[in-house]
């Protein structure tokens, strides 16, 4: 081939190739311009899409819990005295009882072996107390402040050598060692020191760090501490006390917990180691026998370490914590004999039960069981009771008429199946850890009566005005709830929610059915193929 032929071929290929390189660039800006168009789409719908997602999870419903805390920053700490060695003015360890009485507040801080007071009532989370019993200062909180004794000065001479050298706890007029109940019955502070097997009454509503104490129950005096004062049960004896309470300003209630018995003055008492009047739980002051000496043979007039008693006067019902039995027991009129038999049983289908939870065992509770209860208050609000190893709260709306009647709602967890220390999670404002003492308080100026009021229709009906105050003991807190949760759904009610959102699907086209999406169950027509639709409603 000529050298001219040559060259003019290399310039039809580079002709043909440059060609060639234009028409695929073209292709591909068309392709590019195509794909750019669609991807626009596509993000425009994505953003879309993701908005309205957005849109849907912001309009969540807080959950209902508690309103304010004490002895914690927030309601998610936790930690006894907040993580200090030292406990200061606004912490806890273990608090165990709390009463309010006009502007004052009181929490028995048993860890700390203290009572914190507020002389305001608090409205801010972790707010600081004013004043302390049982300790010199804040920074305080040995037990008993630090005072012992040792058994060989108590039994020098008793042939007890195997004790001697043996260190206990020496109560004196101004300490404390594990407090418990605490109420004010006519202008009066009474303190039960559950370690030192006292109840404490001071002059009036203490003034001062370190307070002394007036008068002293369950003891000759008040540097005794002695259980049933050198182990003679009796009418004014106590072996570690629990709860108190009065309801009138005129009778004192004591649960005396390790004599299985709910000890009751008719009258003020006047001097120290006054005698109390007549028991429940037992035949005589003498006796101190759980369940009267018959551990399993459960009974309507038997205790088996009760901790928590309340006295209604408006009604005169009286509720006794049953806790050894797991149950909460009533009786319907003030008792004025010995060892009288209650009326109705909560947490027991019957008066024979006594194993956990209306005998499902620990780890099965439901709307009808109790596990260790603690506490148990009452007031136009409704019952509550602290369901304390089940970790929630109970309430019943009226006053129980029937033997294991369940319980209306439930605080503390989402279902009445749960019983998870803080849910099996994070502390926060819904959950307990352990919850002991409560006391409610009311609106004395609100009259309205749920049974004269008339609602109209679509008209929801009022929420009961009200604070529950709740020791959540394990959390180390105060633990204030001024709203009731909404009723816990069963996986049933929430497939019932599930069909009813199907069935009334806004989108649906009315009177347009395709065999594609109907799912009914009405029935086929003569002719018709037995294949067709499923049976069971599809899920969402």
């Amino acid at each position: 081939m000529s050298e001219d032929n040559r060259d003019n071929e290399e310039e039809i290929n580079k002709e043909e190739a440059v060609d060639t390189e234009e028409t695929l660039q073209d292709e591909a800006e068309d392709t590019a311009l195509v794909e750019s168009d669609d991807s626009d789409e596509i993000d425009e719908f994505e953003e879309d899409e993701s908005d309205e997602i957005e849109e849907v999870e912001e309009v969540v419903v807080p959950e209902v819990g508690a309103c304010l805390v004490l002895g914690q920053g927030d309601d998610s700490m936790v930690l006894a005295n907040r993580g200090a060695d030292d406990p200061g003015d606004n912490t806890l360890c273990e608090p165990q009882f709390i009463t309010r009485y006009g502007d004052y507040f009181f929490v028995s801080d048993r860890g700390n072996h203290r009572v914190l007071i507020w002389e305001q009532c608090p409205e801010e989370n972790g707010e600081p107390s004013g004043l302390v019993l049982g300790q010199e200062d804040f920074a305080d909180c040995l037990e008993n402040r630090g005072m012992s004794t040792t058994l060989d000065e108590m039994t020098s001479g008793l042939g007890d050598e195997d004790l001697d050298g043996f260190t206990i706890s020496k109560a004196e007029e101004d300490t404390l060692s594990q407090p418990s109940g605490i109420t004010v019955i006519d202008g009066k502070l009474y303190v039960v020191d559950s370690g030192n097997h006292r109840a404490l009454r001071y002059a009036g509503l203490p003034t001062e760090d370190g307070e002394v104490p007036a008068l002293v129950l369950g003891q000759d005096n008040l540097d005794a501490n002695d259980a049933n004062r050198d182990d003679l049960c009796g009418s004014g004896s106590l072996f570690f006390p629990m709860g108190i309470c009065s309801g009138d300003d005129q009778h004192v209630f004591i649960a005396d917990k390790d004599n299985h018995r709910v000890l009751i003055w008719n009258k003020i008492p006047f001097g120290n180691g006054w005698n109390a009047d007549l028991c429940l739980g037992q035949g005589g002051m003498d006796d101190r026998e759980p369940n009267r000496g018959e551990f399993d043979n459960v009974g309507a007039d038997t205790l088996s370490f009760p901790t928590g008693v309340f006295y209604h006067a408006e009604t005169d019902k009286v509720f006794v914590v049953d806790q050894g039995n797991h149950r909460v027991l009533i009786w319907n009129k003030l008792p004025n004999e010995f060892g009288r038999a209650a009326d109705v049983v909560i947490g027991q289908k019957d008066f024979h039960g006594r194993e956990p939870n209306s005998g499902m065992g620990r780890n099965r509770c439901s709307d009808a069981g109790l596990y260790f209860p603690t506490d148990v208050v009452f007031g136009r609000a409704g019952l509550f009771i602290s369901d304390t190893e089940n970790h929630r709260v109970l309430y019943w709306k009226e006053v129980p008429t029937e033997n294991g009647q369940p319980a209306d709602l439930v605080l503390g967890q989402k279902w009445f199946t749960d019983n998870k220390v803080n849910r099996g999670g994070t502390a926060n404002g819904s959950t307990f850890n352990d919850p002991f003492g409560l006391f409610l308080e009311e609106d004395p100026d609100e009259d309205w009566d749920d049974a004269e009021l008339e609602l109209e229709e679509g008209e929801e009906e009022p929420k009961p005005k009200f604070k529950l105050y709740v020791a959540d003991r394990g959390n180390s807190r105060i633990a204030i709830w001024d709203e009731l949760p909404p009723p816990p759904q069963t996986e049933e009610d929430e497939e019932s929610d599930e069909h009813e959102m199907l069935l009334d699907d806004p989108n649906a086209l009315i009177g347009e059915d395709t065999d594609e999406d109907y799912w009914g169950d009405e029935e086929e027509e003569e002719g018709e193929s037995e294949e067709g639709p499923p049976k069971e409603i599809p899920s969402v």
